[in-house]
């Protein structure tokens, strides 16, 4: 479950990544290591990318985490906002849910 706003005071947009339901179990334990990943493209340089902490050993996780855009409020119409969730693992590469 993710929320938008746009602050007019602050010309932002803010996401808010509040939590996942019922994801799939990417590790041996039955459990994945969960985190989200958001970015406002297009984006060349890839600045806007944001992510949430590591939620360990769940498949419902709560994140209540805020993240803000710095974006004029007609330029929103150009943009999309891309959310993925990934499983964070030790020593080899995160794999997307």
């Amino acid at each position: 479950m993710i929320s938008l706003k746009y602050n007019t005071q602050k010309s932002c947009l803010v996401v808010g990544i509040i939590r996942c339901a019922h994801l799939a179990a990417m590790d041996a334990n039955g459990f994945s290591d969960p985190y989200v990943k958001t970015y406002l493209k297009p984006d060349e340089n890839k600045k806007s990318k944001h992510k949430t902490a590591v939620k360990k050993k769940t498949l419902n996780p709560e994140f209540n985490e805020e993240f803000c855009y710095d974006i004029k409020y007609a330029d929103l119409t150009k943009k999309t906002l891309e959310v993925t969730v990934w499983d964070y693992d030790i020593g080899k590469s995160n794999d997307f849910i």
